[in-house]
């Protein structure tokens, strides 16, 4: 493959490297293209600049489009997500093979506990999530090679802010009714981008996330007692929201492996590579 990661930031950038180690071509399109890894043909240009993407190789054969908003807020995700894919698109020499979307298990806005899958409809998201829902449809308009991972919390080096929020004095959260969270490793977000890549017949639409959708006071506690901290105070809430669990049967069906099954193992590797680097 010639591999197109428009977005190519700290998941594009591992993803990046596993196709470059199994012999696929890398373009990695960013405005600031220093950091992209050794091998990775950069692509500088600007998502939301039609002119910056005049110039898009010849050669591509797979598109991921994968990139970051600028800030959290109704504006710059219309930009970077919809406005932004009309110009990658429209951009292209000729149409990919296939076309990777990453989208958000955002788009499912469900509070009540229950579990989402592929086919449940989404409802009652948030601005983020809805503007994702209309990305993927804009998507489904322009190519029938489509396939949307939607995924969940990205948790990993760099992103440790559940470590930190466990390691806070006087931290208090809702322990009843428990609040389930949903999230995978960045590096199982890599490799299941590229599973989902390579994959023969691929189906449409695929949740990724990990094997144990778990209430978040439990995570907390988990790692306080990991780090040696206090554990946080449960709340019990009555009226509080409980979120939703997201069921990866279909990845998992699919022919994947979590390298990371559930926080325990992800956290607990990220704690140990603390330790051995201090």
């Amino acid at each position: 493959m010639n591999v197109l990661i428009a977005g190519c930031g700290d998941v594009g950038n591992v993803l990046a490297s596993s196709l470059l180690r199994n012999g696929h071509a890398v373009h990695g399109l960013k405005r600031d293209i220093s950091t992209l890894p050794k091998g990775v043909q950069a692509v500088q240009a600007d998502l939301t600049d039609p002119d910056s993407l005049a110039s898009l190789p010849e050669t591509i054969t797979d598109l991921v489009f994968m990139p970051t908003p600028a800030s959290r807020d109704p504006a710059a995700y219309e930009s970077i997500f919809l406005d932004g894919w009309i110009n990658l698109w429209n951009s292209l020499k000729k149409p990919p093979a296939r076309t990777l979307l990453v989208s958000s298990t955002a788009v499912y806005g469900q509070s009540n506990g229950g579990v989402v899958n592929e086919e449940t409809e989404p409802v009652d998201a948030r601005f983020n999530g809805e503007i994702l829902l209309r990305m993927e449809q804009m998507a489904a308009g322009c190519t029938d090679k489509l396939v949307v991972a939607r995924v969940s919390g990205i948790y990993g080096p760099g992103r440790e802010g559940m470590i930190r929020l466990a390691a806070s004095a006087g931290l208090e959260v809702q322990q009843s009714p428990p609040v389930f969270t949903n999230r995978i490793h960045r590096d199982d977000v890599a490799a299941a981008l590229m599973h989902l890549l390579l994959l023969d017949d691929p189906l449409d639409l695929y949740l990724v996330s990990d094997n144990r959708p778990v209430a978040k006071y439990d995570v907390l506690c988990w790692i306080a007692a990991a780090l040696g901290s206090a554990a946080p105070k449960g709340l019990s809430m009555k009226q509080a929201g409980r979120g939703k669990r997201v069921n990866n049967q279909r990845l998992r069906r699919s022919g994947f492996s979590l390298n990371y099954p559930d926080y325990r193992a992800g956290y607990g590797a990220i704690l140990e590579c603390r330790k051995l680097t201090r």
